[in-house]
């Protein structure tokens, strides 16, 4: 298994904007992002010299990585030429704060770790002419 490599990857993003009624202009959605458990190291064995080697089959894993972004927003004509909307973003709304273990000795024990992304909140208006 190579190192810090994920085997499988999901990303899911949808949006629904509403087009008629007292809601019209507004849209919500999300995205679901998961990835796979990641290698991160191996158990060592000795040869008959005395030499070590990874075992290939004893992998330490990190765990899987699951994200979910959230937003809202608005959206009218101002007149016949610009288009206004403005969003409010909840990027990794859910996510966990535990350290993400990046190498792990052959021990087991995590020698590199980094920090997971933070939730971020952010709002962004846009003039389409």
């Amino acid at each position: 298994v190579s190192q810090e490599q994920r085997k499988w990857r999901v990303n899911a993003v949808s949006t629904y904007r509403f087009n008629e009624g007292w809601l019209k202009g507004v849209l919500v959605g999300g995205a679901y992002r998961w990835q796979d458990k990641a290698a991160v190291g191996y158990k060592l064995l000795l040869d008959e010299n005395g030499d070590q080697y990874p075992d290939l089959s004893n992998a330490f894993f990190a765990p899987t990585q699951t994200n979910i972004d959230l937003w809202v927003g608005y959206r009218r004509r101002l007149n016949k030429t610009i288009d206004w909307s403005i969003q409010l973003n909840v990027r990794n709304a859910f996510g966990s704060d535990d350290l993400i273990p990046v190498i792990t000795n052959p021990d087991g024990i995590v020698a590199v770790a980094r920090i997971p992304q933070e939730k971020t909140w952010f709002v962004t208006n846009t003039f389409k002419f």
